[in-house]
């Protein structure tokens, strides 16, 4: 009876710091190949999503260390794609959002550094952090990058905005440059206009936790089958990454950190 006692109590603890483990792991490269029509010449894009900044999982010295890792990998363009804390205040009293995500002004791209929001963040508070970490913002908004436009959307977690939706944001992107969008959900896919050839997004963890046999909790009917990596559909791409940290419960067990590279290139070259 004692051994099933100890047995029952050891299992979730190990269960636990092993989940933790996985949630330190460092984030492996995940690399994505995508054909763009209209591209002369590759580029390369690096996304880091979700990083819920915590005294967990997500502290400034880790962060740091990722930024590094991105930064080694020398992209074109970095795209963060949300969920940086899970509030203004993050989970020690002593830190702000500022000092938390501090490392990310050190991210360096020769075409830029660009954002969107997720449904953990605070509008003000992040807007003031990426302003004075040189991070360009988008939501609902359209800017140039070099040989290709990129469009942010909004998260579907803020209040609806008609003067900056992502369809009005698309109608306001160059015609004559290839369309990439980026979001927090993937579940924009589904209605993405069509002239968007690529859709770069998070939110979903991977899973966060996929167990053997049990597989991964249900997120929604979406998420079944776009949980994380690369899709084509309808003549669509969409990069779903398992991102960086954790939300809720601070493990990770079968879904490694990630940091996603995308190499586009030219739609003959890609077919090759």
């Amino acid at each position: 009876m004692r051994k099933t006692l100890l047995a029952f109590f050891l299992l979730p603890v190990g269960l636990a710091l092993f989940g933790l483990w996985g949630a330190w792991q460092t984030p492996r490269v995940v690399r994505y190949v995508v054909p763009i029509v209209g591209l002369s010449a590759p580029l390369k894009i690096v996304q880091l999503s979700d990083t819920h900044a915590n005294f967990y999982t997500m502290p400034p010295r880790r962060l740091r260390t990722i930024v590094a890792q991105a930064n080694a990998l020398k992209p074109d363009v970095i795209v963060l794609s949300g969920d940086y804390s899970d509030g203004h205040i993050v989970t020690w009293p002593s830190l702000t959002l500022e000092q938390a995500l501090e490392p990310l002004a050190d991210l360096r791209a020769p075409l830029g550094v660009f954002a969107v929001l997720g449904n953990h963040d605070q509008p003000y508070w992040t807007r003031r952090v990426m302003a004075r970490d040189s991070v360009k913002l988008l939501v609902g908004a359209a800017v140039d990058v070099g040989p290709v436009a990129l469009v942010g959307a909004r998260s579907r977690a803020m209040p609806p905005d008609p003067a900056c939706n992502l369809r009005s944001a698309v109608d306001s992107a160059p015609d004559d440059k290839p369309l990439i969008v980026l979001v927090h959900e993937p579940d924009y896919f589904e209605t993405m206009p069509k002239r968007v050839q690529l859709m770069i997004a998070g939110h979903t963890h991977g899973g966060q936790i996929v167990l053997p046999l049990l597989g991964t909790r249900r997120i929604g009917p979406f998420y079944d089958t776009h949980l994380r990596g690369l899709f084509r559909e309808h003549g669509q791409t969409l990069v779903v990454s398992s991102g960086l940290s954790t939300s809720v419960l601070p493990v990770r067990i079968g879904v490694r950190p990630e940091i996603v590279e995308i190499l586009l290139v030219p739609a003959a070259m890609g077919e090759k």
